[in-house]
Order: C-alpha cells, then sequence, then structure tokens
C-alpha cells in the first residue's frame, strides 16, 4: 500500500512539474474580442468605432509602459496608404503584483470622441478601409511580448 501511495505522489508531481508556466518574464498578449460598431457624440454627430480587448499576463506584474499598434492594409486591391506603424500608448501606473493579468482596452473612431483614438477614412475612396491590427506590449523592465495580430477587419469607413 505504501509503494502504491509513493508511486501516485511522484507521478502527481511529475506531472504538476510538466505544466507550462502560465506567467513569464516576457509579457503575453491575447486578442480577447474586436468590435466594430457605430457611435454618436454629443452633438449629434454618428461615427463608426472599433474596440479592441486585449489580455495581458506578466510575471512581475509591471506591463505599464508602452503598447504599440500597427495597422496594416489588408484589402484587395492593395492601399498602402491605410498602413500606420508604431502608434505608441503609454499604459497607466496602477498597483502591480507578480503573475499578474491586465484587460487592455484599445478604441478608435473616425470621429474626434474623448477616449478614442482618431483613425481616418479609406485612403482609397470609394473603398472601405479593410485592416489587421497588430500589437505589441513592453513592460517597465523593457521586455517586450510577441506581437499578436487581428485577422482583416472592414472598418466601414
Amino acid at each position: 500500500m505504501t509503494a502504491k501511495l509513493l508511486l501516485l505522489f511522484v507521478t502527481t508531481t511529475l506531472l504538476a512539474g510538466c505544466g507550462k508556466e502560465k506567467y513569464q518574464t516576457k509579457p503575453q498578449i491575447k486578442i480577447k474580442s474586436v468590435k466594430v460598431g457605430n457611435i454618436t457624440d454629443g452633438l449629434g454627430n454618428t461615427g463608426k468605432v472599433i474596440e479592441f480587448d486585449l489580455t495581458v499576463t506578466d510575471k512581475e506584474g509591471d506591463v505599464q509602459d508602452t503598447i504599440t499598434i500597427d495597422k496594416i492594409d489588408a484589402a484587395s486591391p492593395a492601399c498602402p496608404g491605410n498602413t500606420l506603424l508604431g502608434d505608441k500608448y503609454k499604459i497607466p501606473d496602477f498597483p502591480g503584483s507578480p503573475n499578474q493579468q491586465v484587460t487592455i482596452k484599445v478604441k478608435y473612431a473616425n470621429i474626434n470622441i474623448e477616449g478614442y483614438g482618431l483613425l481616418g477614412g479609406s485612403a482609397c475612396p470609394p473603398a472601405t478601409d479593410v485592416s489587421r491590427f497588430r500589437f505589441v506590449v513592453t513592460d517597465k523592465a523593457g521586455n517586450r511580448s510577441d506581437s499578436v495580430t487581428t485577422e482583416p477587419v472592414a472598418l466601414g469607413f
């Protein structure tokens, strides 16, 4: 009986040790959702918005530096004027704790609305702007996540 319990304990310990660590020093980023919709400002102007919910994990809990966003043309035929590279946003400081998971919301609109970045219309009218968005997070220690990229998104503006 003792031998069986010892074998069970050793097997359980080995299996537990084989699991991939969820939190790493290099931030890990995932796209949780992408939403495209309509919005109206306080003056009655209507426009389009795109919102991204990103989940970021970090072992040290210092994902409070920068998120870099690239908007990459994905239209067919191509419209290179729709590509915007290196848009950087400062992630607000907040109390960090080890093994942290945070949700970052990135929002763009084609009209001026507080809290939204401004995106213009298609550089090749009348074609709709179809783009992919690529995100990279840098933490306070300078560690950069791998990039994640959305599927092509038709922005409708």
